[in-house]
């Protein structure tokens, strides 16, 4: 409109000619008058401008960059299933939201979204539906992974970190509360570390609070810093209360889908590396625990697999994705500030993919024997929770229907005690499993750190796969 106001404009000034010298001053003078009137046009227009970029603002930013990666997820469940024994049996609508992880379709969500649900319909931000599979699930932390068979390679969202959290930080909630699909919601980090109980049984640990609306039906969705990265996963709610919600942190988020893929992909092969994701200066890579390749040592940090870079220990699982028992991939690894090649052959399918060193080694005879898989933990934090305990061993992975399973022990517990002895370390392990005691038990005491708390339990060896 302001165009067309322009050139009429232009045509009453310049439709004619003079036909003298004050004809031509006044026209002279018009064109100064048409001159200021383009420049305050002009002007105008410029501050439009800026209008529009204050709108662009980063939340929006981080919405767009991170909104296509975000699926809508619903399917019938039993009433039973949501509103607990007695109800009448009949189907009700189950709804949440996941995030697409990796291009070929794996979709991270919680458990209690996919939990029962005969048929998983999933739809994309770009209104595509699929039927989702159930591929695993992690009924300690709430988490489960689903596949969808899309036809293109799908966006992927963007990881941040939880570990650099900070009280008040602006975050964003993306999810499909009571089936309107991707709504969004802003807030703060209200508190970190929280541990909500869900039943009488279990609890959630270790979760990011926010103000963010979170209600129910946002489960499943991302929640987003500033930036648009995604450093959380959306849990749970409390009933009853307005402006909590809560999250899981992203780090505890992708330790859990990266045991998961492994899992998965023990049917294709296993390697002879453990890998850690580690922090520095907000930024995440992988690094080599143990190996037995000679071209790769502990320490040294994998930049790419097959080409295809890793920031963290999930992409590496994602990435070995593909390549058959037998075959080998190139990896890219950095050491010393010199970036280097090197050659890693997936075994066969028949070595269990945990099992990271050789048969005879004690890893190996710690999962084949308890169904744990461990790590170092910190001394301070056990010392932090009962002083009598030197250290301990972190629980990282459980083989499912193992004696640690039926005992009901969880990834993230402790293990500070076996027996009548400590296991501060893996040479006291190491010790333990040597000992007379544990070659004749049938059943063994053990003691873990969970929370805040110390708790025993005895674990059942007679339900050891022998191998």
């Amino acid at each position: 409109m302001t165009q067309t106001r322009v050139f009429g404009l232009a045509t009453t000034y310049f439709g004619w000619l003079p036909s003298s010298r004050g004809q031509a001053g006044r026209m002279i003078a018009r064109c100064s008058q048409l001159a200021l009137l383009w420049s305050l046009i002009s002007a105008s227009a410029l501050t439009a401008g800026e209008i529009s970029a204050r709108r662009n603002t980063r939340t929006v930013q981080a919405i767009r960059q991170a909104e296509p990666a975000v699926v809508n997820i619903e399917g019938n469940k039993p009433s039973s299933s949501v509103t607990g024994a007695g109800s009448d049996g009949q189907q009700v609508n189950g709804m949440g939201a996941g995030i697409i992880i990796d291009s070929r379709g794996y979709i991270l969500t919680n458990q209690h979204v996919i939990q029962d649900v005969t048929r998983i319909e999933v739809t994309l931000h770009n209104g595509r539906q699929y039927v989702g599979k159930l591929i695993a699930r992690h009924t300690e932390t709430d988490l489960a992974m689903i596949k969808i068979d899309a036809r293109q390679p799908l966006p992927v969202i963007r990881c941040g970190t939880s570990s650099d959290l900070m009280l008040g930080e602006p975050v964003i909630a993306i999810g499909n509360p009571f089936g309107y699909h991707h709504t969004v919601t802003e807030g703060i980090i209200s508190a970190l570390h929280r541990d909500i109980p869900v039943n009488g049984v279990q609890d959630y640990p270790d979760l990011i609070q926010t103000d963010a609306s979170i209600n129910p039906g946002n489960s499943g969705g991302p929640l987003l810093n500033a930036d648009g990265d995604m450093i959380g996963i959306n849990a749970a709610v409390r009933i009853g209360a307005q402006g909590i919600g809560f999250a899981i942190p992203v780090d505890r988020a992708v330790e859990v889908a990266a045991d998961m893929i492994a899992e998965h992909r023990r049917s294709i092969g296993s390697t002879e590396l453990q890998v850690k994701t580690s922090y520095k200066d907000s930024l995440s890579f992988v690094t080599v625990e143990r190996a037995q390749n000679e071209e790769i040592r502990p320490g040294d940090v994998i930049k790419s697999v097959s080409g295809i870079p890793v920031a963290n220990r999930l992409h590496y699982e994602l990435a070995l994705i593909g390549h058959r028992s037998g075959s080998s991939v190139e990896l890219e690894i950095e050491r010393d500030k010199e970036i280097k090649l090197a050659k890693l052959t997936l075994e066969d399918s028949s070595t269990p993919q945990i099992q990271l060193t050789s048969a005879g080694s004690l890893q190996s005879q710690v999962y084949n024997l308890l169904g744990l898989q461990l790590e170092p933990a910190s001394a301070s934090q056990v010392q932090r929770i009962d002083s009598t305990y030197k250290c301990g061993l972190k629980v990282r992975y459980i083989r499912k229907n193992s004696p640690a399973a039926l005992a009901q022990i969880r990834s993230g517990d402790i293990l500070v005690g076996l027996l009548d002895w400590q296991t501060p370390n893996w040479d006291d392990l190491s010790w333990i499993l040597k000992s007379n005691e544990m070659k004749t038990a049938s059943t063994a005491k053990f003691h873990i750190i969970r929370g805040n708390d110390v708790f025993w339990g005895t674990l059942d060896l007679r339900r050891a796969r022998v191998q």
